[in-house]
């Protein structure tokens, strides 16, 4: 049987070559869409801002029609560089990194470059590590979900004239390109929302802050806007550590107790704080929202088919990512302005979860 296969291969090589289709080049782009090559070039590259947008979309439609594919190489020697962006997430399990990563990979695919992703697990050690092993690839700019323990790396990519752009979290003190959701004006707009619901007691939930700007930043809204309207629930705040084995149980057991009688609301930092907190509330036999509401961060799939509904904010994830990417090409492209920082608006979702204390 062996024999047969071997001899069988042997013949399928004797047979002449089929002649391969001709692979669309620059030149075949360009006199399609009816522009110079140079504007191609310019396309490929990000330099929008000479080319109209009509003739964007009819350069977009005919790179597909004829699926041209950059030669990376021949670009990267001529211009010295790689076309490969990295990107380095802090939890690659989460849906918000995942959603904000697929934002990055449509506009690197746009363009020409290649996406190098790595997941830290919010770990320190094993960020600085793939910042030096990307800094090695020669990467053409980074995207990053910092734990913030790993400044002078970050810097001495920037040194080397590597754009380096933020999401989700700020570092003010690192003066790079930032791309975050507006966590002031999200929290602030939900915090309006419970109150005008009558809810007397709000418990909000989150990990440890550290060095996480949106975690911060939520934490401070909730507590400022509860500070300003006179409300009891200025102190119910929770910090949680994951790592530690029935800390959650004991800290919203803690709140439950407390707040026996009043109409009532546990607010979470993120979906993943609100998954760990429904399972604890079912396994405590607690309905939603008879016993108790509830409402979160981050508008997951399971979000709007969890019953009755959970009432979130959505974080426009995708478009940081995509925001965030073309910070990297302008910078890229010789952009010397300012750092800048962009906060896009999250948006509250109400849903059953989160009714009126008339009801």
């Amino acid at each position: 049987m062996a024999i047969v296969k071997l001899v069988n291969s042997v013949k399928s090589l004797s047979k002449p070559f089929k002649q391969q289709s001709h692979r669309s080049t620059i030149g075949d782009v360009a006199r399609e869409a009816g522009v110079s090559k140079t504007t191609i070039s310019r396309y490929l590259s990000g330099q929008f801002d000479s080319i109209s947008e009509q003739t964007r979309k009819r350069i977009e439609q005919t790179i597909a029609d004829l699926k041209y594919r950059p030669n990376r190489m021949a670009r990267g020697l001529k211009r010295d560089r790689s076309f490969s962006i990295g990107m380095i997430v802090a939890d690659i399990t989460n849906p918000f990194s995942t959603s904000i990563l697929r934002g990055v990979e449509d506009v690197c695919t746009k363009h020409g470059y290649s996406l190098m992703v790595c997941n830290t697990d919010n770990d320190p050690v094993k960020e600085k590590e793939y910042i030096m092993m990307l800094q090695a690839h020669r990467i053409d700019g980074l995207i990053i979900n910092s734990t913030g323990h790993n400044n002078e790396y970050l810097h001495e990519l920037a040194e080397e004239q590597t754009p380096v752009v933020l999401v989700d979290r700020k570092m003010p003190e690192l003066g790079f390109d930032t791309v975050v959701t507006n966590n002031v004006q999200a929290t602030t707009e939900a915090m309006r929302f419970f109150l005008q619901q009558g809810y007397e007691r709000i418990a909000f939930f989150t990990q440890p802050v550290e060095k996480v700007s949106s975690r911060n930043e939520r934490s401070n809204t909730f507590h400022q806007f509860l500070a300003q309207a006179n409300h009891p629930s200025i102190t119910d705040v929770y910090v949680v550590d994951f790592r530690e084995n029935g800390q959650l149980e004991q800290k919203l057991e803690a709140y439950l107790s407390s707040s026996q009688g009043q109409f009532r609301l546990l607010f979470a930092v993120n979906g993943v704080m609100q998954l760990k907190i429904l399972n604890v509330l079912q396994q405590k036999g607690l309905r939603i929202p008879e016993d108790i509401a509830v409402a979160c961060f981050d508008d997951l799939d399971w979000a709007p088919v969890i019953p009755p509904g959970i009432t979130t904010i959505a974080q426009p994830t995708y478009e940081i990512g995509v925001n965030a990417m073309e910070r990297v090409l302008k910078r890229i492209m010789g952009d010397q302005s300012p750092a800048e920082t962009i906060e896009l608006p999250g948006k509250l979702i109400i849903r059953g979860s989160t009714p009126s204390k008339t009801k």
